[in-house]
């Protein structure tokens, strides 16, 4: 028994050709994406691609050929894939601090399995990298990334072709030097007070060297890590208003560093 309405359903074949090829960019961005790519389940990954995927969604001029579907399938990926990685290494920053911190506390021996950052890590690493992600979320990020995909179907639509220009070797070096640079500012305050404490056991070593200061240097460095991270916990707002800001610098870099060309 047909279903009335059923057979006379009309799929544009153009629509669905832009949809596959939405959720494909889309995809790749979520994969390499530090806060998507491992802190959202399987079925919610799925969701995000196919929701924010078909709102991206542009009919395609003509109807692609096999070759030309995979060709811009492949363009569409490595566009997602660019935006997700170069923007996300910002993100880093938190997972860099945290690892300082670990070392010099004495608990990078105490390494777990993080699965924000789908590697081993320290207490500090976890708990400064799971910190940042949740402000990034508050501060309104999903948005920022939803908007940075839209942006990039304007600049570079599903079926464009792709001719770099070059830059974006040095804007992933500057990326990682940003992370570097500002994941020891975050830590700054915390290393200064370690570095006193060093001294103060070091001198403590050299007047009184029956003592074993290596036992008792052990939980004093702990101990006082504990204490002054809030030192660090007040630098964390201006940070995410320094990525929130620039969040959207980042992906018109990219994008102009791909450079589209209709196609």
């Amino acid at each position: 028994m047909d279903v009335p309405g059923i057979s006379a359903l009309a799929i544009d074949p153009s629509w669905v050709t832009g949809a596959v090829l939405a959720v494909t960019r889309v995809g790749a961005f979520i994969l390499l994406f530090p806060l998507l790519g491992r802190t959202m389940p399987p079925t919610a990954r799925l969701a995000f691609a196919f929701a924010v995927g078909l709102a991206l969604a542009r009919p395609v001029p003509a109807l692609l050929e096999i070759g030309d579907l995979v060709a811009a399938a492949a363009i569409n990926l490595a566009v997602g894939a660019a935006m997700g990685w170069l923007v996300g290494l910002v993100l880093h920053i938190f997972a860099v601090a945290g690892g300082i911190l670990d070392l010099i506390s004495g608990l990078m021996v105490s390494q777990v399995f993080d699965p924000l950052m789908g590697q081993s890590g320290g207490v500090w690493t976890r708990m400064f990298n799971l910190v940042g992600m949740t402000l990034f979320v508050v501060i309104g990020g999903l948005g920022l990334v939803v908007t940075a995909l839209f942006a990039s179907v304007e600049v570079i639509p599903l079926t464009a072709t792709l001719a770099p220009v070059g830059g974006l070797g040095e804007f992933a070096i500057a990326q990682v030097a940003r992370v570097v640079r500002a994941g020891v500012e975050l830590a700054l305050p915390i290393m200064g007070v370690m570095l006193m404490l060093e001294l103060a056991l070091g001198l403590a070593a050299r007047f009184a060297p029956q003592a074993n200061v290596f036992l008792l240097g052990l939980p004093a460095k702990l101990l006082t890590a504990i204490t002054v991270v809030g030192s660090a916990w007040v630098l964390f707002p201006e940070l995410m208003d320094q990525i929130q800001n620039g969040f959207g610098r980042d992906v018109q870099t990219v994008l102009r560093g791909l450079t589209a060309g209709d196609g």
